[in-house]
């Protein structure tokens, strides 16, 4: 299974604020662990060395951050890249160019007129963030993109320079894992049922009176949200993208040129 969860029991999520002012929502409500199973690696999995300084094995967060960053690139990933791009994401030549433009984007942000310089860093560099899975939310955070050809789906991962405590966060430094489109929705559709499923179930049990009688709940706003949030999918795959890859050639182009480099 490539995208895995645990929930933590309904009884023991900690809620939000202070004795007196405790509260949770359906967010809240979906504490736990998850990671990927990307082939032989595992993301979002801790070093040995970070299990014993004192974190879990997996990521301990909200599991539906995870879902909802998923949802927030699906449309993204799953817009093909044109071949001429795949070294601006991808590898060491990946690394190359984001070295490139960082170098570009400071020698240049007081020598271009503002519009100028914010199109080109948008329309070089955008698509990139809008296939990279967000952790900012995570110390240290993760490095990982996601993106598609017409055929496969692909993670790529560089994890070396996340350091807990002296010494590497995560047990995948450096990697690259694809599996085919068909492959990867019927795994993001997976991830979502379980979800739900289990959402469903755990709402139910709040409604029953699961949780401590102080912390308050919006029961009403539960039950809606759940309903709200199993839609969410048939939502996602409604909303093409269509990137102007032109423009984005244009100004990686640019900035290229500029510093007379090419990523080898």
């Amino acid at each position: 299974m490539l995208i895995n969860f645990t929930l933590v029991p309904v009884e023991k999520v900690h809620p939000w604020g202070s004795p007196g002012n405790f509260s949770l929502s359906w967010f809240g409500l979906t504490d736990g662990q998850f990671w990927i199973r990307a082939g032989e690696s595992t993301l979002f999995e801790y070093t040995d060395h970070a299990q014993v300084a004192g974190t879990t094995r997996y990521c301990d967060y909200q599991v539906v951050r995870l879902y909802e960053d998923l949802m927030e690139m699906l449309p993204h990933i799953l817009e093909p890249l044109p071949a001429s791009l795949f070294q601006y994401i991808s590898g060491d030549t990946g690394i190359a160019w984001l070295e490139s433009y960082r170098l570009w984007a400071e020698q240049n942000a007081d020598h271009l007129k503002p519009d100028s310089y914010w199109e080109i860093i948008d329309a070089s560099t955008t698509w990139i963030g809008k296939r990279s899975l967000d952790s900012a939310y995570l110390s240290p955070s993760a490095n990982i993109v996601i993106w598609s050809d017409t055929e496969n789906v692909y993670f790529e991962w560089d994890n070396r320079t996340k350091i807990f405590k002296g010494q590497p966060a995560w047990t995948a430094l450096r990697g690259t894992y694809k599996l085919p489109r068909n492959e990867f929705m019927a795994e993001i559709q997976s991830f979502h049922f379980r979800l739900m499923e289990q959402m469903a179930h755990r709402v139910g049990q709040v409604l029953s009176g699961a949780l401590a009688a102080e912390i308050n709940i919006d029961l009403a706003g539960l039950e809606r949200e759940q309903n709200e949030r199993c839609g969410t999918l048939d939502r996602v795959l409604s909303s093409l993208v269509q990137t102007d890859w032109q423009s984005v050639e244009m100004a990686i182009n640019e900035i290229l040129n500029a510093q007379n480099c090419r990523p080898v």
